[in-house]
């Protein structure tokens, strides 16, 4: 691999390294709704920003980062197919790095507690270092990574730990009743990117000084919560309704998807114990003839990601402040 390219080769190249890494944004975004709201970016233009580098020339015009990259190997020996495999784990290191740096410039404190995670973690010896799909993770010591199960986001650790803590702790204090809490659980993954660990450690941290602000002043009333329930609930169901085909499903299910919803949250506004049971029983209050089966078959997926999209943004809106 010399590094030279005609302009041909070269726009391919850029072509697909965008194309990976655009969707790579895009299945980040999916697991995690509310970041690519809080971000304000899209996956495009991200995705441009997270594959420049690789591009960058030296002063010969070489493509000094894939030359660098790719000298590592023997290319005469590898298969197109691998290939493809090296290339798309450079992109994917890109897109991981990029995102971090990001996070940092976008909020300075985030920043803190991913500076202040690496140390306690360098000095404690209290985890495993890994990288998981060329991001970098932690696992706690003699803990069984469990790799099999879903991967916990940010929001997932933030349920898991809200009763926890109380948001005075140190960074190593948070680590530890992290370490103790995922070790404990059975139904995530207990390899968890360091970053995702960071976003939930600074939801917690403003959640609970939100919080005790709130309790100083007498303002977070139940009707003021239900209140931003009903909001958030009601903009995202009008923007899906906006852009909805009646193909996917019948409008009236929709309608049927987001009362549901609505219910599960006025019921139990913490909502991080709901299960697919008491999904399937909420929405056949309102499609009376439902069975289980139908529910697995032609209702499940799209009512639990319409409910994750609004857990997401409600926890935004109260840990942001938004509205109280």
């Amino acid at each position: 691999m010399s590094g030279t390219f005609n302009a041909e080769n070269e726009r391919f190249m850029l072509t697909s390294a965008h194309a990976l890494a655009e969707n790579l944004l895009r299945m980040k975004f999916i697991q995690s709704p509310s970041v690519k709201l809080h971000l304000g970016l899209n996956e495009r233009d991200l995705g441009y920003d997270c594959i420049a580098e690789l591009f960058e020339r030296d002063d010969q015009k070489q493509l000094v980062h894939l030359v660098t990259y790719f000298s590592n190997f023997n290319i005469s020996s590898l298969s197109d197919q691998e290939l493809l495999l090296q290339f798309r784990r450079l992109v994917t290191s890109a897109v991981n790095q990029s995102l971090m740096h990001v996070y940092r410039d976008f909020d300075p404190e985030l920043g803190k507690i991913i500076r202040n995670i690496k140390l306690a973690v360098n000095a404690h010896k209290a985890f495993i270092e890994s990288d998981r799909f060329d991001e970098f993770c932690i696992t706690p010591i003699d803990a069984d990574g469990a790799e099999h199960r879903p991967t916990p986001d940010q929001l997932t650790i933030f349920e898991l730990m809200t009763q926890h803590v109380t948001g005075n702790e140190f960074v190593p204090q948070m680590l530890s009743i992290y370490a103790r809490i995922i070790r404990e659980q059975e139904e995530y993954s207990r390899i968890v990117p360091l970053l995702t660990i960071a976003l939930a450690f600074r939801a917690l941290y403003a959640s609970k000084h939100s919080h005790a602000t709130q309790s100083t002043n007498g303002h977070a009333t139940s009707f003021e919560m239900e209140e931003i329930i009903r909001h958030r609930i009601t903009v995202i169901r009008s923007s899906i309704l906006k852009h909805h085909h009646h193909t996917s499903a019948p409008i009236e299910h929709v309608h049927h998807y987001f009362q549901t919803i609505q219910d599960i949250f006025l019921s139990k506004i913490d909502a991080s114990e709901v299960k697919a049971e008491s999904m399937f029983k909420g929405l056949r209050s309102y499609i009376s003839d439902l069975t289980m089966d139908e529910y697995r078959r032609s209702h499940r997926t799209k009512l639990e990601y319409y409910y994750r999209l609004c857990r997401e943004a409600i926890a935004t809106d109260i840990i942001d402040n938004r509205f109280l």
